[in-house]
């Protein structure tokens, strides 16, 4: 690799690595780690170590970030969980003579990958916390209000199936092509299908009756299904972030209680704040009288739970719903 191009990739460290030769495989595989942890900090450790039958290495790299899980009343000690990111860069190594040479990829390729693990693991949350709450998040009128089109989608197919398309379309007077986006992704998950021009009905939806898609409950049900099967690809290829509002705020809280695995622990709005930024990023940042509004909200609807003084938010705080916090701890890897 050139000089120019070493620059242009922020590296600050060698091009590669030497360890000796060992037949003995923990031995290697703790040199090379060692070696690793001097090169990218103390942090870093192998998330996968191979030793191949021509004698080449390929090795997986992870990094650890700290995070304050400390419970927020009195009297308590201070609690520091290392958070695990596996495989934020993979490297390859060769045998030369008495030693191994480890090729390194730059500071900024390996940073790149921590950061896209971070966002990787942060979806896998958002999603966890839509499937364990997911009626509750539909019925918000916010997201209701967003998923409207597809609830009309779902109903319209359910009462008048075989539904010509071009019927739906028509009826949604929506620009371009959305309400084709919409079916095709109800398509995918499994909900419809678009067959010679029609919508028909799949399983998912037609073990709903006439009598019951007229009803409210079926509003609730069914976007509830469709957010707990679809949260990724609805929030992300349809553009509806609304969806991952409500677990933001929520998972102010629920990936610290998950990491110390202690559902009773109690988080105060200052350190809910704190643990949004840290996942989210400055955005997450809210005034709070509204961050106050939004887990209200949340305890209103049974995603969390609050004790102490509501009038003085030096002690008010805010601990899990047991049954949330189970379905997250199935679900959720931290």
């Amino acid at each position: 690799m050139s000089t120019d191009s070493n620059q242009s990739e922020g590296r600050i460290i060698p091009e590669g690595i030497t360890v000796p030769f060992t037949d003995d495989y923990e031995s290697l595989r703790n040199s090379v780690e060692r070696r690793l942890q001097q090169v990218y900090g103390s942090g870093t450790y192998l998330s996968d170590f191979y030793i191949a039958d021509t004698g080449s290495l390929a090795i997986s790299i992870g990094n650890t970030f700290p995070k304050d899980v400390s419970d927020c009343r009195p009297n308590r000690e201070r609690v520091i969980k290392y958070i695990s990111l596996d495989d934020i860069a993979e490297l390859s190594g060769e045998r030369d003579g008495e030693f191994y040479y480890i090729e390194l990829p730059s500071r900024s390729s390996v940073e790149q990958g921590f950061s896209d693990a971070q966002e990787n693991l942060r979806n896998e949350l958002d999603q966890a916390m839509a499937r364990a709450t997911y009626e509750k998040i539909a019925t918000t009128p916010a997201v209701e209000n967003q998923l409207n089109p597809i609830k009309q989608i779902l109903r319209w197919t359910r009462l008048y199936h075989p539904v010509p398309f071009s019927e739906v379309r028509k009826a949604q007077d929506k620009k371009g092509d959305k309400t084709l986006q919409y079916v095709r992704t109800l398509e995918e998950l499994g909900f419809i299908e678009l067959r010679d021009g029609d919508l028909h009905p799949r399983r998912p939806l037609e073990k709903y009756d006439l009598g019951e898609v007229q009803g409210e409950d079926f509003n609730k049900k069914i976007l509830g299904e469709v957010i707990e099967q679809g949260f990724d690809r609805l929030s992300r290829d349809l553009q509806l972030g609304i969806l991952r509002h409500l677990p933001k705020f929520a998972n102010g809280y629920y990936v610290a209680a998950l990491e110390v695995n202690d559902p009773d622990l109690h988080l105060d709005i200052e350190s809910i704040q704190e643990n949004m930024i840290d996942w989210y990023g400055s955005s997450a940042r809210y005034h709070k009288f509204e961050l106050r509004d939004k887990l209200d909200f949340l305890v209103r609807n049974d995603i969390l739970e609050k004790e102490g003084d509501i009038e003085d938010e030096s002690e008010l705080y805010f601990r899990s719903n047991k049954d949330v916090y189970e379905d997250m701890s199935a679900t959720a890897t931290l």
